[in-house]
């Protein structure tokens, strides 16, 4: 039986100072079920910690609750943009259902729409409790797995002859990687450029080996993986785990895939995550092999309604009036006519009647182009009372690639 007193309006909120940090991990590591020490550990040895970003909830003098955000470059329909990236979100136990995440999400939405940032974004530990705060679930990720005998490449699968494969340690080849990364980066929505501290956490979390291929006129592409050992009764029973693939060509990326593939005394292949679109998906020769799981990995929410569907780009024409409720940033909430085509768009607020009605997370649900607005109509979310305008959205908002983050922030 869980006892906690009535839910407060009043909660104070205020920012920190760098002085605090370890206070701070200590209130979000708890609900979290992680280890304070080793969140500590990892801040001390790659610093990425905004300390002017971070806000706590206090009952007196006690901090009970936290949130922070990073500054993060991140590709969105339109091109890379500054965006908000939640993070350390936690309530201590003793205190949940009282009101206090409320007051530091409204307070942290404040923040970030006076800091010009009209988009947030974040990785849920539940999935239950962000939609409330206007979040919507804009992009699934897979992670999978095969067994090495039908980790076969298929007839599509072009090699080039001419590509070397180097395998180093991933550490020493960073610069490359990093190089890699950021000429992607503007290839898939949902990825942003990594800062050296963001590559050293990204290194220290299971990616021991870098597999690097190149052409005469220089690097083409990256996999980062560890190796794991392991013996059966049979015989060997090692596995790959792949963190991250990279590839500025179909050539490299086939090289890479074989090179996982090829390794001696391994039983299994797995990837860590994968776009829901991602060429390996038709590259195997036997796709049912491949054990694919998927889940919600970036949720996404328009802190600045208008500007962020002005800003975006559209596959098509658009012109579509929504009625929308914000609860958390009611700046936003009222009715708004979006017209626009492929090289520009505008976004007002009107008087007359909507198209549609919907809660902003449906918005930020929809706004990376990966999610059908009709498939919300037809749960009963989305009330369309134009007929067609959902579907004449959606053909918008359609973005050729998914989206992908494939870093937790």
């Amino acid at each position: 039986m869980s006892i906690t007193s009535a839910p407060r309006a009043d909660w104070a909120v205020r920012g920190t100072t760098p002085q605090e940090f370890s206070r701070v991990v200590d209130v979000y590591a708890e609900p979290m079920i992680v280890s304070a020490a080793d969140e500590l550990e990892i801040e001390r040895s790659h610093p990425v910690a905004e300390h002017d970003r971070i806000l706590v909830a206090l009952d007196g003098d006690r901090m009970v609750g936290t949130t922070a955000a990073y500054t993060l470059e991140m590709t969105l329909p339109g091109g890379p943009r500054s965006v908000a990236g939640i993070t350390g979100v936690g309530v201590w136990p003793t205190h949940r259902r009282r009101g206090v995440l409320s007051a530091l999400m409204r307070r942290q939405l404040a923040d970030i729409r006076k800091r010009g940032e009209p988009v947030a974004t974040l990785h849920a530990s539940e999935g239950a409790i962000y939609g409330r705060f206007g979040f919507g679930p804009a992009v699934r990720e897979l992670s999978a797995r095969i067994r090495r005998p039908y980790a076969v490449l298929g007839a599509d699968a072009h090699g080039d002859p001419g590509l070397t494969l180097e395998l180093s340690p991933a550490d020493r080849v960073r610069e490359t990687l990093a190089h890699l990364h950021r000429a992607a980066v503007p290839e898939r929505i949902g990825l942003f450029r990594r800062s050296d501290a963001w590559w050293g956490r990204v290194l220290r979390t299971g990616a021991t080996w870098a597999a690097v291929v190149a052409d005469a006129d220089g690097p083409r592409g990256y996999a980062l993986y560890d190796t794991v050992d392991g013996w059966a009764e049979d015989g060997t029973d090692a596995t790959i785990k792949v963190k991250e693939v990279v590839a500025a060509t179909p050539a490299a990326r086939v090289a890479l895939l074989d090179h996982v593939f090829s390794r001696d005394l391994v039983t299994r292949v797995s990837f860590r995550a994968l776009p829901v679109d991602d060429p390996l998906l038709h590259l195997l020769a036997d796709r049912n092999r491949l054990v694919e799981s998927s889940e919600t990995s970036l949720w996404v929410r328009l802190v600045d309604l208008p500007r962020a569907l002005s800003e975006r780009t559209y596959t098509a024409p658009v012109d579509v009036t929504v009625a929308v409720s914000d609860r958390y940033a009611p700046w936003n909430t009222g009715t708004w006519y979006l017209r626009g085509d492929t090289r520009a768009a505008e976004c007002s607020r009107v008087v007359h009647a909507a198209d549609l009605t919907l809660d902003v997370a449906h918005l930020g649900t929809v706004y990376l182009g990966e999610t059908s607005l009709t498939a919300l109509v037809d749960a009963g979310a989305v009330t369309e009372h134009t007929p067609g305008a959902a579907a004449r959205l959606d053909t918008a908002l359609h973005r050729p690639r998914a989206a992908f983050c494939g870093t937790v922030f």
